[in-house]
Formats: C-alpha cells, sequence, structure tokens
C-alpha cells in the first residue's frame, strides 16, 4: 500500500490579530498548503527551517524590525538568517520586507524626507508585466527599506523607491498592503489613526475616496502576484 502525498506546509508569521482574512493567506491555502500561523510578538517561537516548511510569508506589523528589544524581534532576526540559508521562498510585507532588507545589510528606518505613506498612494513600475504603473495600492508605514546588495526594485513610489522588491528567486517583498480587505484597512486605521496625522499621509475621507476607485484593481492584482509567486515556490520546489 503506498504512503499518501503529505501536505506541503507553510509558515505564516503574524503580528496583528485584525480578525480579518487576507489574500496571501488565502491563496495558500488555495493552493493546498496546511498553513502554520505564528505570532512571535505574543511569544510564540519560530521554526527551524529542518522542520519542513516549504515557504514562508511574513505579515506586516505595527513594530520596529530594528529594536531588538521589542517583543518577537529578536526571535525573528534569528529565523530569518536561518530561514535565508535554507533557500526557500519567501513573501514578505511590510514589516517582512524590511525584515528581509535588514537581514540583507539594508539600512530600515525613516527616510530623510520626513514623509509617510498612509492610504493609496500609485507604483512606478520597473517591470510592467510584475506590476503595472501607476498601480495604487494601500500603504501603512513611515519606516522604508534601501536595496539590498543584489536585490532587484520591481516598484516604488514617488516618497519609497523600493516597493517591490525581487531578493532572488521566489523571494519577494511587498511593502505595501494590496492584501488587506477592507475591513482590515478600517482596523488600521482605528487603531493607528494617529498614522493619518503625519507628513505625507492622507486623511480618512481621501482614503475612503481612493479606496473606491483603487481598491478592486490592487486585489485583483494581488491576486495574480500571488499565483506568480506560488508558481515560482512550486518550480523552486521541484528542483
Amino acid at each position: 500500500m503506498s504512503n499518501p502525498v503529505q501536505q506541503p506546509r507553510a509558515l505564516v508569521i503574524h503580528h496583528l490579530r485584525t480578525g480579518a482574512p487576507d489574500l496571501a493567506t488565502e491563496a495558500l491555502a488555495a493552493a493546498g498548503y496546511a498553513l502554520d500561523h505564528r505570532h512571535p510578538i505574543e511569544g510564540d517561537p519560530l521554526p527551524d527551517p529542518s522542520e519542513g516548511h516549504r515557504v514562508a510569508l511574513v505579515h506586516g506589523s505595527l513594530a520596529d524590525v530594528t529594536k531588538l528589544e521589542a517583543p518577537g524581534i529578536a526571535e525573528e532576526q534569528r529565523w530569518i538568517d536561518a530561514w535565508w540559508r535554507s533557500g526557500r521562498p519567501y513573501l514578505g510585507i511590510c514589516h517582512g520586507l524590511q525584515l528581509a532588507a535588514q537581514h540583507l545589510g539594508a539600512r530600515v528606518g525613516p527616510p530623510e524626507h520626513g514623509k509617510a505613506e498612509f492610504g493609496y498612494y500609485p507604483l512606478r513600475s520597473r517591470e510592467p508585466d510584475v506590476a503595472p504603473d501607476g498601480l495604487h495600492v494601500f500603504q501603512w508605514h513611515y519606516y522604508g527599506a534601501d536595496l539590498p546588495a543584489g536585490a532587484e526594485r520591481v516598484a516604488g513610489s514617488d516618497l519609497y523607491p523600493n516597493q517591490i522588491v525581487r531578493f532572488g528567486p521566489a523571494r519577494y517583498g511587498l511593502q505595501g498592503h494590496a492584501e488587506l480587505s477592507r475591513s482590515a484597512q478600517r482596523f488600521l486605521q482605528t487603531e493607528d489613526a494617529e498614522g493619518m496625522t503625519l507628513p505625507g499621509a492622507q486623511d480618512l475621507e481621501t482614503q475612503t475616496e481612493l479606496a473606491d476607485r483603487h481598491f478592486e484593481p490592487m486585489q485583483s492584482w494581488m491576486r495574480g502576484f500571488l499565483a506568480r509567486w506560488l508558481d515560482e515556490a512550486a518550480r523552486a520546489d521541484a528542483v
């Protein structure tokens, strides 16, 4: 009697409990991955790559990836060193992009211009087949990451040039939050409303008007991007 095919596992690292689904986690489940959810900020240990996870998805947070003393950050920095050496696929969103960039030696922190992105901002694409030029993406940050050596800038915004970064085969970082539902956006607008008072940020009325126009195109693009990433991950896994 033959052994059943084991379901591949995906590590999903969370930092915020929004109570809302997101496209990235949903895409992993739809692709047949068994999801292992971890919350390092709440004390969850992160597994060694030897435990067999095929891919890693690192979500956003309101934490500072540069602060070792912040809850969970030292654990994440320890984990990403091992994960990166494993060569396995990775998708980092906001915090996840910054974590990878920092690991690869790039500076992470507030830009010299001092402006934030809270709301919908258009991207300037270098690879229109990956991300269309002018795509508006929901952003929620005042930190950015420099481009690490060897990484490729796929798209950027006027204020933050490294919005979509390719770190290597099946390894990407996204600064924006195209994965979030409207309810998850509202969670951030409520829980972190102070961010909307920073220079460069949009007020709630502007964000709502832009969401009415750009939310559906953004999510449609994200579904396609996730399909691309998972296809690359499957090819990498087959090597």
